[in-house]
């Protein structure tokens, strides 16, 4: 059997450009990954994609699945708050930076 998680290697972009999240907010089996892309206009941009991980009990084997169960609304609000609220604090961050360019 192959161990899947184990084996992970970076995963990387035909231009090279690192393909891993910027930032990863976990609460139990439940995770956002934060992305930061760039659009083909050349506007750089955060998003979050969700994920619930899993274990068969029977198997042993591990997953990621993009499907959730009802018992997951707690945790799935608190991740897609704290991704939210990591996206803006960047955007703040990087904002003065693009404003004091343009007032120049």
């Amino acid at each position: 059997m192959s161990e899947p998680t184990a084996n992970k290697t970076k995963k990387q972009s035909a231009e090279g450009e690192n393909m891993d999240p910027v930032h990863v907010v976990r609460r139990g089996a439940i995770a956002a990954s934060v992305w930061k892309r760039q659009s083909p206009s050349g506007f750089a941009y955060y998003d979050f994609s969700l994920s619930r991980s899993w274990k068969s009990m029977s198997t042993e084997k591990m997953g990621y699945s993009k499907n959730f169960f009802e018992t997951n609304q707690a945790e799935l609000i608190e991740v897609i708050q704290q991704a939210s609220a990591w996206i803006s604090q960047q955007r703040a961050a990087e904002t003065p930076e693009s404003a004091t360019a343009l007032a120049a």
